[in-house]
């Protein structure tokens, strides 16, 4: 028998954790913890640079086509499933587009001489938060409870999570701190939609209690 995630009142904690990121990136409006952000994404941007061409790959999977195919993919389980899981990633989406609306951060290749954007696509919104952070953080938490992924797959996803969130810093469209935020929301939105699947009895997740 493969060996599953179970982690009590898992949904709680991740919308709580999730709370916990997003009000941490929101430090950024802060003097001092907008230097912070700024030296650590120049320090961690050259750092990765050698890497570049790697995460420009798993850039595709942070990219809005890529989520909602996957999304789609959940009405196989189920068309409440499926309606479930679209109504709460479009929420979130709604929430960070209106978080970036009132926000209007820079992105660090517009503020920062020294920074090169190498996204194959240009960003033409805000900075903070980070959208793909938001979507590969969902789809990673959420797909595993869908369709009750052992704990190898379901770890490989949040694996490909955080490459593709440290790509927003390396290809130099956000900051670290927007990345946290990002997360934050994915993580949030996943913990909504694992309670809703509990509530409503939509799958048997190894991630659900």
């Amino acid at each position: 028998m493969p060996l599953t995630l179970a982690f009590p009142n898992c949904p709680l904690l991740l919308a709580a954790g999730g709370l916990v990121l997003v009000g941490a990136g929101l430090l950024y409006r802060l003097p001092g913890a907008a230097r912070w952000d700024a030296r650590t994404f120049l320090f961690l941007h050259a750092s990765l640079l050698p890497a570049t061409a790697i995460y420009r790959l798993l850039w595709h999977l942070g990219r809005t086509f890529t989520a909602l195919l996957l999304l789609a993919a959940t009405f196989l389980a189920g068309w409440r499933t499926g309606c479930v899981t679209l109504l709460v990633y479009f929420s979130a989406v709604g929430l960070e587009r209106a978080i970036k609306l009132r926000c209007r951060r820079p992105r660090p290749f517009e503020s920062l001489e020294t920074v090169r954007m190498d996204q194959p696509h240009q960003p033409r919104d805000p900075s903070f938060p980070s959208g793909d952070a938001l979507r590969v953080w969902f789809l990673a938490l959420v797909a595993p409870a869908v369709w009750g992924l052992p704990v190898l797959p379901a770890l490989t996803m949040c694996l490909l999570a955080a490459l593709v969130s440290l790509g927003r810093v390396a290809l130099g469209v956000h900051y670290p701190l927007d990345v946290l935020a990002g997360t934050g929301l994915g993580l949030l939105a996943a913990g909504l939609a694992l309670a809703a699947f509990q509530i409503f009895g939509l799958v048997g997740s190894p991630l659900l209690c």
